[in-house]
């Protein structure tokens, strides 16, 4: 993963939550190791998930092209 505030990359896997986190056992946030910033890792989220479904454009498909040329 390459975070996107400072550009660092690293292994998202690797990295343990903090065990004083209530959440630590399900938690979907990652935080970077170089700046601390944090992520969802959309990986553990549902909620990520389906939002990226979701607001990912829809690819071009041939029906509409031939509905839209002139006759």
């Amino acid at each position: 993963m390459i975070c996107p505030l400072c550009g660092f990359e690293y292994d998202e896997t690797a990295l343990d939550c903090h065990a004083a986190c209530p959440m630590a056992q399900g938690c979907a946030i990652v935080c970077c190791p170089n700046c601390g910033y944090q992520s969802v890792d959309e990986s553990k989220s549902a909620l990520a998930k389906l939002l990226r479904r979701l607001l990912k454009p829809a690819p071009p498909s041939a029906s509409r092209s031939k509905n839209n040329e002139p006759s």
